[in-house]
């Protein structure tokens, strides 16, 4: 008589969340649980804790740049100066110039600082300036056209992108240490189960010996 065909494995008993974590301790009443679906729910247990680590280690990634940001931004804001600028001449759109998507315009202007010292140069304005029109510019302690401090806005937005980046870093690392964790408790599984089946179908299809039973 041919052996007969193996049946496919039988899956793992499903188990909601607070189920793995019971599995995973060893708490599960289930008599059919067996020693590779507690590894399975340690794995998943694991992994949860690691992702609510990785939000954790975002959120302070985030805060932490935040702080750093707003003190830098604070000692950068007491070295500059705020003055107004009177625009001389006519603007113009700046060569190969883009900020954020969005081109740069700039015209000549005259400002008045440290002091009664008068400066003049090239500055950025909106598109819609026109001349003798006054436009608010920072400054350096000498006088000279300054990048502004940044907003709490921009502060946020980087403090933010940055905590996400670490948290979906870490935890797409935690998802892939899942993912190859339960792969490997498959394929023992597998090895598992085809042992079994080799020890039992010739018993099971009645082509094993009279008498004959396996251990």
């Amino acid at each position: 008589m041919a052996s007969t065909h193996r049946p496919a494995r039988p899956d793992s008993p499903p188990a909601p969340p607070c189920g793995h974590l019971r599995r995973a301790l060893g708490r599960e009443r289930n008599p059919l649980g067996r020693a590779l679906d507690r590894a399975r729910s340690r794995a998943v247990v694991l992994t949860a804790l690691g992702v609510a680590l990785a939000a954790l280690l975002g959120a302070g990634t985030a805060a932490i740049h935040l702080t750093a940001g707003q003190r830098q931004a604070a000692a950068t804001a007491t070295r500059l100066h705020r003055v107004d600028a009177l625009v001389q001449g006519s603007i113009r759109k700046a060569e190969a110039t883009v900020v954020e998507g969005k081109a740069v315009y700039r015209a000549d202007a005259a400002w008045t600082y440290p002091g009664d010292q008068r400066n003049t140069g090239s500055i950025d304005v909106p598109r819609t300036t026109r001349p003798g029109a006054t436009v608010g510019i920072w400054v350096d302690q000498n006088g000279r056209p300054a990048a502004a401090p940044p907003s709490t806005v921009d502060l946020v937005f980087g403090a933010v992108c940055l905590g996400l980046f670490v948290f979906g870093l870490l935890g797409v690392l935690a998802s892939a240490g899942l993912c190859a964790r339960l792969s490997a408790l498959d394929r023992r599984a597998d090895r598992a189960w085809t042992r079994s089946w080799a020890r039992l179908e010739p018993v099971w299809s009645g082509r094993a010996p009279r008498g004959h039973h396996h251990g």
